[in-house]
Formats: structure tokens, C-alpha cells, sequence
């Protein structure tokens, strides 16, 4: 098996174990003190957010990737992001990164959780000017998630990229500083 087809057996067994933990968690109350679920579409439960980026000096780089989640549990959240990345190395042209993701993150312990995202990029090739490459990444990994108030939070992910092709922009470990604000 290679590490593709390994990525994305653990992205989906992910999302099959926040499934599995959400039924057992409706199945695990007293059908006496259960209350009545709310039925569809619910905005208290909506998460907007996302992740801010800037280094200037010899290598100028812009960031700016916001995030829609939707808490699917007290503990499950799953989302679609998109993702616009400048940048501008000294004395070489400029490149612009566009694309996006769908992302889960379950809280495994009050404030650790476990991260699953499939992101698609597309660049241009540095070896051929003019040329976009079209990159699909699965990460994975852990992170520690802290409230700031409300329904608000802050967290810090450390993600490994499980396609590590020469194409690839990431080096592994990518280290993630994330906001969500929910509505």
C-alpha cells in the first residue's frame, strides 16, 4: 500500500469514527432524559474562520484562507475552506496559490483534537513558466484547540502532507494557527 492510498484510508477512517462516536453518544443517554433533537439547519451551530499569513524581506509572502464549519456534534467539525497565497522571493517572479479544502477536526479529549483535510492547490511550475500544476494533498494530524470565549476558539495544528511528491509545497511537519468564530 502506498502512502496515498494510506492517506486516504485514514482521512475516511476518520470521518467513519466521528460518525461511529456520534451515534454512540445519541445511544448512550437514557431515552427518559433525552430531549428532543432540533431537526435541520441550525446557525448557532455554523463555525467562520479561518487563517491569516504575512512575512515580508527577502521572501514576501501573503495568506489568506477562510474557513465555513458546521458543528456536527459538541465534539465534530467539519467544514470547506478556500485558500490565496502571494508570493514574491527576492529577484524571481511572483506566484500566486489558489484552491481549497474540506476539512474535519474531532475533539478527542476536552481540548486535543485530530485533524483530516484534503486540500487541492494549483501553482505554477517553477521549471516551466506559464505552466500550473494541480496538486491534491491529504493531511492529517493533531492539534491543541482553546476557547476564547463564546463559541469561539483558537487552535494550534501540527499536519503531515501524505503526498509527498516532488510537487508537493509543503515540507512535513506544516505547523497551522487557526481562528473560528461561531455565528
Amino acid at each position: 500500500m502506498n502512502v496515498k492510498h494510506f492517506g486516504f484510508l485514514l482521512f475516511f477512517g476518520l470521518i467513519s469514527f466521528g460518525a461511529f462516536s456520534q451515534a454512540r453518544e445519541d445511544n448512550s443517554r437514557p431515552s427518559a432524559t433525552k430531549a428532543t433533537p432540533q431537526k435541520g439547519f441550525q446557525l448557532d451551530k455554523v463555525v467562520v474562520g479561518g487563517n491569516l499569513g504575512a512575512q515580508f524581506g527577502d521572501l514576501t509572502y501573503i495568506e489568506v484562507s477562510p474557513t465555513v464549519g458546521y458543528k456536527l456534534t459538541e465534539k465534530w467539525l467539519a467544514g470547506v475552506g478556500a485558500r490565496y497565497i502571494y508570493v514574491k522571493p527576492r529577484l524571481l517572479p511572483s506566484s500566486n496559490i489558489i484552491g481549497g479544502a474540506i476539512f474535519q477536526q474531532y475533539a478527542i479529549l476536552e481540548q486535543a483534537v485530530l485533524h483530516a483535510e484534503m486540500e487541492y492547490l494549483s501553482f505554477e511550475n517553477i521549471n516551466t513558466p506559464g505552466e500550473r500544476i494541480n496538486f491534491l494533498s491529504p493531511l492529517v494530524g493533531a492539534g491543541y484547540r482553546s476557547s476564547i470565549g463564546g463559541n469561539s476558539f483558537a487552535s494550534i495544528l501540527i499536519l503531515f502532507n501524505l503526498n509527498d511528491d516532488i510537487n508537493s509545497p509543503y515540507s512535513n511537519p506544516i505547523l497551522r494557527f487557526n481562528f473560528g468564530f461561531g455565528l
